[in-house]
């Protein structure tokens, strides 16, 4: 088993080296009385003359320790000042639009990792990588119509009522190719629809087309 190694306190060390001066006591024989060794005591009595000028100026050590002190909470305070201020850059690069993620992400020269990048400004890392396929000339048509609506109304439709307006405008396109549309737009052009939300309810443009309207039964159902 492995012996645990002793540990003095400097007190005890001066003691010890006080001992060896005021004292005829060979060096062995104090070592055996204090539970120590040769060693030991012989590099204490280094130390001690090493140090032994500093407890006639006391004064530098505690203007140091004074100095050190007063530079320890400046650094303090701007360290909290940085990380503030990264915080906030870290908060506004993650709520840039995909294609200028992309385009900030620097692949060769960063001392961070692409991996590192990626999560600092909140992009899914095979989004980096990805290419769109090029769209048909109807899709680039009605991708044109849906961010001319975003930009007009200035309130944030959800894909379902997009595809509403784009029905009762004449296009003929499903619910979920309107979705992949809007994803595809904000990835190319940078375009998304703005936080402001809208109420379906009071627009009439956004009623379902299938509602009927003022029309007279000729018999009721049965």
């Amino acid at each position: 088993m492995r012996r645990q190694r002793t540990s003095f306190s400097p007190e005890f060390k001066m003691q010890v080296v006080l001992e060896s001066f005021n004292t005829n006591i060979p060096t062995a024989k104090l070592a055996e009385k204090c539970g120590t060794s040769v060693k030991n005591i012989m590099n204490w009595k280094q130390q001690f003359f090493k140090n032994a000028h500093l407890s006639f100026d006391a004064t530098i050590s505690i203007n140091r320790l004074e100095t050190l002190k007063k530079e320890n909470e400046k650094l303090e305070k701007r360290l909290m000042e940085l990380q503030r201020e990264k915080d906030e850059a870290v908060k506004k690069l993650q709520n840039l639009d995909i294609s200028t993620k992309k385009q900030i992400v620097d692949t060769a020269s960063s001392s961070l990792s692409i991996a590192q990048q990626c999560k600092i400004i909140g992009l899914n890392r095979p989004s980096l990588y990805y290419a769109p396929r090029p769209s048909k000339k109807n899709d680039e048509a009605i991708m044109e119509r849906i961010g001319e609506i975003f930009q007009t109304n200035q309130a944030s439709y959800g894909y379902r009522t997009m595809h509403q307006l784009l029905i009762k405008e004449g296009y003929k396109i499903g619910v979920n190719k309107v979705h992949k549309l809007i994803k595809l737009l904000e990835e190319q052009k940078g375009i998304k629809p703005s936080s402001k939300k809208v109420d379906a309810s009071k627009n009439e443009s956004l009623q379902p087309s299938h509602i009927l309207h003022d029309l007279a039964l000729a018999k009721p159902f049965t």
